[in-house]
């Protein structure tokens, strides 16, 4: 049987056992006040050694490593073996960087923690989070939205009937009729690296 938002929402908390590494179930529930609680980046680390928890993490275990990342590390992202490896790329994880969740270091410290947390204000604080964050991101749109209309409030000018009038009035150019090339540099599940 599948689930309403409304039952999660009445929960007075979740505990988080990861199978990937961004899961959209922790943004609504984090949306919906839900306390957290989830393993601290440490004991992430043991149970993806031992047990493999994030078992979808990593896609292609036969493909080769890049020989260059992107982001300039050497760091396999997907390794199970090197502990500094797995501290690098999980503490990426999205519960890792949203303020008021609990992390726990064993299954006793998750017991004790459950058994002493205040509920009520972590809930509080993560509604006020969630206030805070709104209020930013409507800033940031209403700023994209004078760059993006130069100062005129959206659906004030305006805009020719014809696709090509309008983008050369609007962009000062047509873009090329023609298809973008959709050739993969990088084909991992056959070992092939661009």
């Amino acid at each position: 049987r599948g689930f309403e938002y409304s039952d999660l929402a009445r929960h007075p908390a979740v505990v988080l056992l990861p199978y990937t590494k961004s899961v959209m179930s922790f943004f609504e529930l984090y949306r919906m006040n839900v306390p957290m609680f989830a393993p601290s980046l440490e004991l992430l680390v043991q149970w993806e050694r031992r047990h493999s928890l994030l078992k979808e993490r990593i896609y292609w275990t036969a493909a080769p490593r890049p020989l260059r990342l992107a982001n300039g590390t050497s760091l396999s992202p997907n390794t199970r073996d090197d502990p500094a490896a797995l501290r690098h790329w999980l503490a990426l994880c999205d519960f890792y960087h949203f303020p008021h969740i609990t992390y726990f270091d064993s299954w006793p410290d998750l017991l004790a923690k459950l058994r002493c947390a205040d509920l009520a204000a972590t809930s509080a604080a993560m509604r006020a989070a969630n206030r805070r964050l709104l209020d930013e991101l409507r800033q940031q749109w209403r700023r994209l939205f004078l760059r993006m209309f130069r100062g005129a409030p959206p659906g004030s000018r305006a805009v020719p009937s014809d696709y090509d009038a309008a983008m050369r009035a609007l962009y000062g150019h047509v873009p090329p009729s023609r298809e973008p090339s959709c050739r993969r540099e990088s084909r991992p599940e056959y070992g092939e690296w661009g």
